[in-house]
């Protein structure tokens, strides 16, 4: 992984986990926070599920079969197209029973779309974490600095690796 540069940039596609329950503004506030610290002009959000819940133990219930997860890839697919780099955020944690081979087959869809498109990826650290849970890592590896710039010290550039893997 590399720092990133900030050269401008068009459209930035977030990917979440799922739409929010509520109003997601704080999502949001911290998705535009992160496209501006990476240079894009615009934000998109795209989920890896199509139903709204309030956590990844809910998506353990909606999505044990693979409906909501077919529908996502309907706004996913042109959102990879169009996009001019990706910021992975959809959570470290997957759902349990039968959603998660389903999550981790979508995971693994939408690595080859990214991977097919040339799509620049980026990441928070090491991993996709969901904005609700940047707080808590940036404080963890940068607690001396300010959210913004441990923000911006966090946004990485990550490679893309043959489906299903991102390194």
């Amino acid at each position: 992984m590399t720092r990133t540069d900030t050269a401008a940039r068009g459209e930035l596609l977030c990917v979440l986990a799922n739409p929010p329950a509520g109003s997601g503004e704080r999502t949001l506030a911290r998705l535009e926070q992160a496209r501006a610290l990476l240079g894009f002009e615009t934000v998109r959000v795209g989920n890896l599920f199509a139903f709204p819940s309030a956590d990844v133990t809910d998506i353990t219930e909606l999505g044990a079969t693979p409906g909501a997860w077919m529908e996502a890839r309907k706004q996913l697919a042109p959102a990879v197209a169009s996009c001019d780099g990706v910021l992975l955020a959809y959570g470290l944690s997957e759902p349990t029973g039968p959603a998660r081979s389903h999550h981790r087959e979508q995971v693994r869809w939408l690595t080859e779309r990214l991977v097919e498109a040339e799509c620049r990826a980026f990441q928070l650290g090491d991993g996709p974490r969901h904005p609700s849970r940047w707080q808590r890592w940036t404080a963890r590896h940068y607690g001396g600095l300010t959210f913004a710039a441990a923000l911006q010290a966090s946004l990485t550039k990550t490679e893309l690796a043959h489906p299903g893997v991102v390194v």
